[in-house]
C-alpha cells in the first residue's frame, strides 16, 4: 500500500524537472525572455545583448517557491495519511472476514457476499490511490507553472531598464553548457524576485 509514496515523489520530482529544467533550457530560447542588462553585458556576434541565470540557485533561494513546495509536501502527507488509514481499516475487515470464514461462522452465501464486498473495497482503494496521485500531480504542475509565470513576469519588468535581448536559464546538464561569469545575473534575479514576490503573497 505504500507504493503511493514512491509514485507521488516520482510525479512531483518529474513535474519540477520537466517544467523548470526542460522548459527554461529548451523552450525559452525561442522567445526572448526579458531580464536585466548591466554594465557587464556583452554583445554577441550578429547583434544582441545576452545574460543568463542559474535556475536551480534561483529556486533554492526563492522564499515563495520554498513555501509553495512546503504546502505541496504537506498536502502529500495529508493524502498519504488518509490513504494509510483507509488501507488499515480495509485490512482489518479482510482479517475479520477470513476469521469468520475459516471458523465457519458465516454461511456460504454470506461468505461469498463478504468476498464480493472486500473485492469492491480493494478496487475502490486502488482507484483512490490513483486519484490522490493524479490530484498531487495536477496541483504540482499548476503551482510550478504559476512559478514559471512569475519568473517571466519579473524578467519582463526587470528588463525594461536593462535592455537585454536574450536571457537564458542555466541548469546542470541543460543546453547551456558554458557561460561567461560577467553575464551571470543570478544574484540579481534572486534579490529581485524575492522582493517582487514575497512569501506573504501565497
Amino acid at each position: 500500500m505504500k507504493n503511493i509514496n514512491y509514485i507521488i515523489h516520482g510525479i512531483l520530482g518529474a513535474a519540477v524537472i520537466v517544467l523548470f529544467v526542460l522548459y527554461f533550457t529548451g523552450g525559452s530560447a525561442d522567445s526572448p525572455a526579458q531580464d536585466q542588462h548591466s554594465s557587464d553585458s556583452v554583445a554577441v556576434q550578429g547583434g544582441g545583448n545576452i545574460a543568463y541565470f542559474k535556475i536551480d540557485s534561483v529556486l533554492a533561494n526563492w522564499e515563495l517557491y520554498f513555501n509553495v513546495q512546503e504546502k505541496l509536501s504537506a498536502k502529500q502527507q495529508e493524502l498519504e495519511t488518509d490513504f494509510e488509514s483507509r488501507s488499515q481499516s480495509f485490512m482489518k475487515r479482510v482479517e475479520d472476514a477470513q476469521y469468520k470464514m475459516q471458523r465457519g461462522l458465516v454461511t456460504r452465501a454470506e461468505a461469498e457476499q463478504l468476498q464480493q464486498q472486500l473485492a469492491q473495497e480493494e478496487q475502490n482503494l486502488a482507484g483512490l490511490q490513483n486519484n490522490y496521485a493524479m490530484q498531487l500531480q495536477e496541483e504540482g504542475v499548476v503551482k510550478n507553472r504559476q512559478m514559471i509565470d512569475k519568473i517571466e513576469q519579473f524578467l519582463e519588468t526587470y528588463n525594461k531598464d536593462k535592455g537585454y535581448d536574450y536571457i537564458f536559464s542555466y541548469s546542470f546538464g541543460g543546453n547551456l553548457l558554458y557561460g561567461n561569469d560577467a553575464l551571470d545575473i543570478t544574484d540579481e534575479v534572486i534579490k529581485g524576485i524575492n522582493k517582487a514576490y514575497p512569501p506573504e503573497e501565497e
